[in-house]
């Protein structure tokens, strides 16, 4: 059974378990689709806002990164160890979220399938997985930080102004403004 630790600014006195996060998080997402690590670690104190390590034992399995606003809660973040990947952690960390969001319809959105990208295998595998875990399509797709993106939920649709309304209450008017994802179709 996993653990599940916050992540707040507190972490960084733990140099061990701060530096498996960050080095994840890094790793896990493309450039263009980080925001600042320590931005991200400040919004945690927000009650509306969950940054989550998980564990197995001692080992760092992985992380989530979510943003709850009305009944929805968006998953911006999730990932798991590379080595441990494909061994049903993510699965567990899923099942994690809807049981902390029971009543909430989760979103997320992951690169669209494309395949002339280099990495089109790893797009269908995480797409699969997120379909596997109950999710599906909301029939729409938007760009987010120069990135064309799936938006998938479970427990119930989430048109995209529903989606927008997330954003605008987690970044503020400004940010929001710069940051705001479009809608594509």
């Amino acid at each position: 059974m996993l653990t599940v630790k916050p992540v707040t600014k507190a972490i960084k006195y733990d140099k061990e378990g701060f530096q498996n996060i960050k080095d994840l998080y890094y790793s896990a997402f493309p450039r263009q689709e980080q925001v600042a690590l320590g931005f991200l670690i400040g919004q945690t104190k927000k009650d509306t806002v969950k940054f989550d390590a998980f564990y197995d034992g001692d080992t760092f399995v992985g992380l989530t990164y979510t943003i709850s606003f009305k009944d929805i809660t968006y998953l911006w973040y999730l990932a798991t160890q590379p080595n441990l990947r494909s061994k049903g952690y993510g699965s567990q960390i899923m099942r994690h979220l809807h049981e902390t969001y029971p009543d909430k319809r989760i979103v997320l959105n992951l690169d669209v399938q494309d395949e002339t990208a280099t990495d089109n295998e790893i797009r269908k595998k995480r797409k699969d997985f997120y379909i596997k875990n109950g999710y599906s399509s909301t029939g729409y797709l938007c760009t987010f930080n120069r990135n064309k993106l799936d938006v998938m939920s479970i427990n119930g649709n989430v048109t995209f102004d529903e989606f927008l309304s997330v954003f605008k209450n987690y970044f503020g008017s400004v940010l929001y403004f710069i940051s705001k994802p479009k809608l594509l179709s």
